[in-house]
């Protein structure tokens, strides 16, 4: 009688455990939703409506939602694909879908401990959070072989999976509703089909980037993770992977190059790279032209060059001149200055002025000329304590601007005034030099402050001229950049420069630069993606991963190019949310615009050093506050367009 009665305990235990977690059930959430490995999931009322999944989006434009299977018990040979979208007159084809497997990590820290605020990181400690997209065949080969799919859940490591799907809107399709499904596979059976409705808006999305987005790849230090060789050293087997890099960045609406230590770079006289600041170039360009030519001019960017995406054919605005990066911090700069009695080196100077006329004379033969340039020289010599208020901070500062406006001087000596931009980096707000003898006004004209250090009101000065960007800090000020967010943080990034009309874009200061060297063939960049392992801002110094160590994640092969991630996706979409609102002012009159300009400020108040000293963002939490502006966004768009 007792061991029927245990029996019957445990039945009913199993029993209820599977009412609780059935085998299998399949979510459908939105492109700024984030679940962890095991936690809850719900589908996204915004994304899907009565079984249907509801997409809109201009042409030239990418969409995306997530179906997050999860599991009760193990599943095996999973897969999905999304079939053409049509409608009477027209399709979209299932090549415009990309599908990728979402990859979770565990980081040991990752509460942002660093830096101004800890607000908005989301509870980490004991969880699995996706972020590296692993596409489910192989991108880079042409028999497009699996690589993530068909795929596997193992409820002892986590329950839920993440599917990402990318649609492509081509340019000039038919505006209208186009209609196909998404189907979730098991051992080539379709278990589950989801109705899409795709609405396109009567107008594409502009080929070029109207708000900036650099990032540099720190990809030497892991080199060894894709191409095997060095740029500087062997171009020819590096290129074909390092152009995909770039490919991938512009399929995003961003740049991404090398440090330019690490090439392309020009040669010296005697035929070697240029790795220094202090080296005169000759009049070879064998190291740079053929590889930077391509970038700019948008050939690389085309079908013949594999590429298939938005801004097809179309280079970016600007780009990095190949000076190298050679001050770090403050004390860098302080150590040269002390050899060289407070100044410049002549010597330097005269260096500098040469190169850029031979850099200046290279753009212009290679029709360059429009693109504009900024010398990334120094970085953050201008320190969180240089506020002023010592003398020994003002001297030092004034002897730090001096060197500045002679390194500017001899770039504008060399290419002319106006051809290359001293780029200027700092934690600190320069609206407190002004009208000092350390103002920085005078001669610079590319302001990267950090988020917090960027003051609206220094920015809006129209005494301050050029180019203005930030980077990173955190919230507050701006959305944070590491993998515990949802995609409301990195949306914010394009949507944050339209918030005031003199911020031209954001900066990373990294975009791949592991913690692991490149000859550690047993480190995994896939589950420790951070640049430093002691840093707390997990994801930090990472936005790509390497294709070539996908198999130590479970992945069927290796791919000779770049890995995407979650984060990159919330990006793409504030840069493209930037785009609605480009178009909004081409075709809004003064009444429009200023309703328009409200709509944003409600959904971002306070932002940048008017955040300051605020426990919590300003900004809305709600993916559907987002969604819907830029719906009305559309709206307004295709309304006037079709005037």
């Amino acid at each position: 009688m007792r061991l029927h009665l245990v029996v019957i305990i445990l039945f009913l235990v199993i029993a209820a455990c599977g009412r609780d977690e059935p085998p299998l059930v399949v979510f459908i959430c939105g492109d700024m939703e984030k679940h962890t490995g095991n936690g809850p999931v719900a589908d996204s009322a915004d994304v899907v409506r009565g079984g249907t999944i509801r997409l809109d989006g201009a042409c030239n434009e990418v969409v995306a939602f997530q179906a997050v299977l999860r599991a009760g018990v193990k599943q095996a040979d999973l897969n999905a694909r999304v079939t053409d979208l049509a409608t009477s007159a027209s399709s979209i084809g299932a090549r415009n879908a990309e599908l990728f497997l979402a990859h979770y990590a565990a980081a040991r820290d990752a509460s942002y401990s660093w830096g101004p605020s800890q607000s908005g990181v989301l509870p980490w400690k004991g969880e699995l959070w996706p972020d590296a997209l692993v596409p489910f065949n192989d991108p880079y080969s042409p028999a497009r072989e699996p690589v993530a799919a068909p795929f596997a859940i193992d409820p002892a490591r986590h329950r839920n999976q993440s599917v990402w799907v990318d649609l492509f809107i081509p340019k000039d399709t038919k505006a209208g509703i186009y209609t196909g499904s998404l189907e979730i596979t098991q051992a080539g059976k379709a278990i589950k089909t989801f109705p899409i409705e795709l609405r396109v808006h009567p107008f594409n999305l502009p080929d070029e980037c109207h708000v900036d987005a650099f990032g540099e790849l720190y990809r030497e230090t892991g080199v060894m993770f894709d191409s095997g060789a060095k740029f500087k050293e062997h171009p020819e087997k590096d290129w074909p992977v390092y152009k995909r890099y770039l490919q991938m960045a512009h399929a995003h609406r961003f740049l991404a190059t090398h440090r330019a230590e690490n090439g392309p770079l020009p040669k010296t006289e005697n035929g070697e790279p240029a790795v220094r600041l202090d080296q005169a170039w000759g009049n070879d360009w064998s190291l740079y032209t053929p590889y930077v030519d391509p970038v700019l001019n948008g050939t690389l960017f085309t079908e013949r060059e594999g590429y298939y995406g938005p801004c097809m054919g179309v280079g970016p605005s600007f780009f990095p001149a190949p000076f190298v990066e050679t001050f770090y911090g403050a004390p860098s700069l302080a150590a040269y200055l002390g050899k060289h009695n407070g100044r410049m080196d002549p010597r330097q100077l005269a260096i500098l002025r040469d190169n850029a006329a031979a850099f200046r004379r290279e753009a212009v033969a290679r029709g360059w000329d429009k693109t504009r340039f900024f010398a990334y020289v120094m970085d953050e010599v201008d320190g969180v304590t240089d506020q002023g208020d010592e003398i020994e901070n003002i001297v030092r500062t004034r002897k730090f601007h001096h060197a500045m406006r002679d390194i500017q001087r001899a770039l504008d000596d060399g290419a002319g005034e106006g051809s290359i931009s001293l780029m200027w980096t700092s934690h600190t707000d320069p609206n407190q030099w002004i009208w000092t003898p350390a103002d920085l006004g005078p001669f610079i004209r590319w302001w990267v402050p950090n988020g917090h250090a960027l003051n609206p009101e220094f920015v809006n000065n129209p005494e301050i001229k050029g180019t203005v960007w930030f980077y990173h800090s955190g919230r507050p000020a701006i959305g944070n950049h590491t993998i515990n967010q949802t995609g409301i943080d990195l949306r914010l990034w394009g949507l944050l420069c339209a918030t005031e009309t003199r911020i031209n874009g954001s900066f990373w200061w990294s975009m791949m630069n592991f913690a692991g060297r490149h000859d550690e063939p047993e480190f995994n960049p896939y589950d420790t993606p951070v640049y430093n392992e002691k840093d707390t801002r997990w994801g930090n110094g990472v936005l790509f991963y390497p294709g070539m160590r996908l198999t130590m994640i479970g992945a069927r092969k290796n791919i000779a190019g770049p890995v995407s991630s979650m984060r990159m996706k919330a990006y793409r979409r504030g840069l493209q949310d930037y785009e609605y609102y480009w178009l909004v002012k081409t075709v809004a009159d003064d009444a429009s615009l200023r309703t328009s300009w409200k709509r944003l400020h409600e959904l971002i108040p306070v932002a940048f050093s008017h955040a300051a000293g605020r426990k919590s963002a300003a900004w809305s939490e709600k993916p559907a506050d987002y969604e819907k502006f830029r719906r009305e966004m559309a709206g307004f768009i295709g309304s006037r367009k079709n005037r």
